[in-house]
C-alpha cells in the first residue's frame, strides 16, 4: 500500500518539479547587498536632485545626474552577477530535484518489477491489455508496479500542464 503512495508521490514531484522550484527560488536568492546598497544610494541621490535647481546650481545637479548614472551602471552590473547566480540555482535545484526522483523512481522500478500494485478477482479481466497491464508479473488480473509507474507519470503531467 505504501508505495502506491511513494510512487504517486515522486511522479507528482517529478510532474511539479519546475512550480516548485520556482515557490522556493526567491527564499534561496534574494537581492545581493550590492544591489541594495546601490538602489538605497540612488534613491538618496535621487531625492537631493529633486531639491537642487536646476537653474540656479547647475554644476552641482549635472554633478549629481553623472553621480546617479554612474551608480546606476554599477547597479545594473551587480544586478547582471545576481541574475547568473540565480539561473545557476534555479536551474540546479530543478534538475537535482529531477534527478533524486528519477533515481527513486529507477531503483523501484528495477527493485519492485515483479510486485503487483493491485490484484483483481477472476471478475475482471482486461484482456487484450492485461499482458501489458501485468508485465513483467505475469499474475492475471493484476497491475504491475512498472505499469503504475507509468500511468501515474502521465496522470501528473497531464494535472501539472493544466495548473498554472
Amino acid at each position: 500500500m505504501y508505495l502506491i503512495f511513494v510512487i504517486s508521490l515522486l511522479s507528482l514531484l517529478m510532474a511539479f518539479a519546475s512550480k516548485i522550484t520556482k515557490t522556493i527560488l526567491p527564499f534561496i536568492c534574494r537581492d545581493s547587498v550590492e544591489v541594495i546598497a546601490r538602489r538605497k544610494e540612488i534613491v538618496k541621490l535621487r531625492s537631493d536632485l529633486a531639491k537642487i535647481s536646476m537653474r540656479d546650481e547647475y554644476t552641482r545637479y549635472v554633478r549629481c545626474e553623472r553621480e546617479i548614472g554612474k551608480l546606476e551602471v554599477s547597479l545594473n552590473e551587480a544586478k547582471s552577477r545576481d541574475t547568473v547566480k540565480r539561473v545557476a540555482y534555479e536551474y540546479g535545484i530543478h534538475y537535482g530535484m529531477m534527478a533524486v526522483v528519477g533515481l527513486c523512481m529507477m531503483y523501484i522500478s528495477i527493485f519492485y518489477r515483479y510486485s503487483t500494485v493491485i490484484v483483481f478477482g477472476d471478475n475482471f479481466n482486461f484482456e487484450p491489455f492485461g499482458g501489458f497491464i501485468n508485465f513483467p508479473t505475469k499474475v492475471p488480473n493484476s497491475i504491475s508496479v512498472v505499469f503504475w509507474i507509468v500511468v501515474n507519470n502521465f496522470v501528473a503531467r497531464t494535472i501539472a500542464s493544466y495548473v498554472k
